[in-house]
């Protein structure tokens, strides 16, 4: 299986990239901001510098079995009752994530593009289109991604385009609401960041020595923060303090108050290309699962599997029907992610440390 899906240190930037921005950048600005205020954007360079620890903590973990994806290590760490078990469960937490996504942004497209479409259609045509791509191996996916990198050229560029209406009193005084507000920010933006933790399972696909492999995660993980950053910032300078609180996808009505002469409604072709994004991270979520899953049946294809994890992904997101649902599956995926992002690897990484498990190696 490693065979078809090895990549280069350069596509493993890209998919890490993809795998983090998604459905959660056109509320991410609002989120930070209910719980930071204007120092919301020190949260999110905070966040990175904590993401980075948790990088080095996994690529810590993962050296120590070069050859083995995140299911093979847990089957290496806890035997492979036990380890299946961790692994299934791994699977089924990509899975919930990929069906929040998928129902955050079908929602969003309702609300914004297609308010007459049944849910269940948009859910579907997403799911296919996925699924189309999931089904070939690594590379093929990963060249996908890169071609899929324009939409951020193009949404950095619109957002940029906001800064000659910016006014800067909006983020002043720095740091007014003390470091209390700006750690409940950290904990809110958690779940805009996931993604980076798919570096357990692509480590031995990478066709690089182990150093490379780090500078890739820490490439991508830099990027995401400056985004994320920029993005963030875009918004507290464009909004006022009260009417920030008051627009959920703050994204989308920014470049929904752009006016050109070619272009009258900027922001559905901005949600266009925001498709792009949303698909490209549910494909790096079902192929997470889809490797886990053939991995726990010792199965030679994960095809078959993609088919399985795309069909719970399309349940789990037609359960929600409104905002409330949606924002319940958020606090529920939240404390998903403390756990398998951050607690469990570094449980992980003690445990092969402490009783000094790691690969063997036939020389």
């Amino acid at each position: 299986m490693k065979s078809k899906h090895q990549i280069s240190q350069f596509q493993l930037t890209i998919i890490l990239i993809h795998a983090q921005i998604g459905v959660g950048i056109v509320s991410l600005p609002y989120v930070m901001f209910l719980k930071a205020d204007g120092d919301s954007w020190i949260s999110i360079l905070i966040t990175g510098v904590l993401l980075q620890v948790m990088i080095f903590l996994i690529w810590a973990l993962m050296r120590r079995f070069p050859t083995q994806n995140l299911y093979m290590v847990l089957q290496s760490l806890f035997g492979k009752f036990i380890g299946k078990i961790i692994s299934l469960l791994y699977c089924c937490y990509f899975l919930i994530v990929a069906g929040m996504v998928l129902a955050k942004f079908a929602f969003t497209l309702k609300v914004w593009m297609l308010p007459l479409t049944p849910q269940w259609l948009i859910l579907l045509l997403m799911i296919l289109t996925v699924i189309y791509l999931v089904i070939e191996n690594l590379q093929i996916i990963a060249r996908f991604l890169l071609l899929a990198t324009l939409p951020l050229i193009v949404f950095i560029s619109l957002s940029a385009y906001s800064l000659k209406f910016a006014n800067y009193t909006y983020i002043l005084p720095i740091g007014s609401n003390g470091f209390l507000h700006i750690l409940k920010g950290i904990k809110a933006g958690f779940p805009s960041f996931q993604g980076f933790e798919l570096l357990l399972v692509l480590f031995p696909f990478v066709q690089a020595d182990q150093k490379s492999v780090l500078k890739a995660a820490t490439v991508a993980n830099v990027f995401v923060t400056l985004f994320y950053t920029f993005i963030t910032l875009i918004c507290l300078l464009f909004f006022s303090p009260k009417e920030l609180e008051l627009i959920p996808e703050p994204v989308l009505y920014l470049i929904k108050s752009f006016a050109f002469k070619i272009i009258e409604r900027p922001d559905l072709i901005f949600t266009s290309l925001w498709i792009v994004l949303v698909a490209t991270t549910i494909m790096s979520l079902l192929f997470a699962s889809s490797i886990g899953l053939s991995t726990i049946v010792n199965a030679k294809s994960h095809k078959l599997f993609v088919f399985l994890s795309a069909i719970a992904c399309f349940i789990i997101a037609f359960i929600p029907k409104g905002k409330f649902e949606i924002e319940a599956l958020g606090k529920i995926d939240s404390h998903l992610v403390t756990y398998f992002a951050f607690a469990f690897p570094v449980i992980f990484l003690l445990i092969s440390l402490i009783f000094k498990k790691k690969e063997r190696r036939d020389n």
